[in-house]
């Protein structure tokens, strides 16, 4: 069952599930999720990118306050960090979708799913889809957040603050993506063994 504004606003209040909380971003059944003065920009690399390597991933991007605005370049696809920090109910699901004005300026936002006993900050990303340069700047309701209700109850161990590799919990300074985590240690022995053999050693 999607939640009501009504839900929304009192578990904002009562179980902090949204901070900070802005009366002027809930609608009927959502909540518009707004952006921080922090984003992650992209950077060229030389070389082709390893998703299993730790240090070349944080190469990949580098933090930018956007206090005074950002210009996204025409194809230019970043991650913006959410204002608010969510906080969501072991009963409960959240869904990122865009929002319809968005869509329209030609900015597109990535769909996101939050687990139940997620605690942090978002960060979503942000593709410019048009030919032309376009600022953000905090504080922009980038995208929408609808809430629904588990039916039945969940196994303790698949919350996600339970989960060994529930990596971005609580997340506030940005967390390097890798794949190696979600990978048993016999997975990356057969990948390792696999990489060497094509590169013949």
């Amino acid at each position: 069952m999607v939640l009501s504004d009504t839900q929304i606003r009192k578990l904002a209040e009562e179980k902090a599930m949204i901070v900070s909380f802005d009366e002027e971003r809930l609608q009927a059944v959502s909540y518009d999720v707004s952006s921080s003065n922090i984003v992650m920009v992209y950077q060229s690399l030389n070389n082709a990118v390893d998703l299993r390597n730790r240090a070349q991933m944080e190469l990949v991007t580098r933090k930018v306050d956007i206090t005074k605005g950002y210009h996204i370049k025409p194809g230019e696809y970043l991650l913006v960090k959410t204002k608010e920090r969510f906080s969501i109910p072991a009963d409960m699901t959240a869904h990122v979708r865009p929002r319809t004005t968005f869509t329209r300026f030609g900015l597109i936002v990535s769909d996101q799913h939050m687990n139940p006993n997620f605690k942090g900050h978002l960060y979503l990303g942000l593709y410019n889809a048009t030919p032309n340069i376009i600022d953000i700047y905090p504080d922009l309701p980038i995208a929408q957040m609808v809430f629904e209700e588990v039916s039945g109850s969940i196994t303790e161990a698949k919350l996600y603050d339970r989960k060994k590799a529930a990596k971005y919990q609580d997340e506030d300074d940005f967390i390097t993506p890798r794949l190696d985590d979600d990978l048993s240690e016999e997975d990356r022995k057969k990948i390792d063994a696999f990489i060497n053999e094509l590169a013949g050693r």
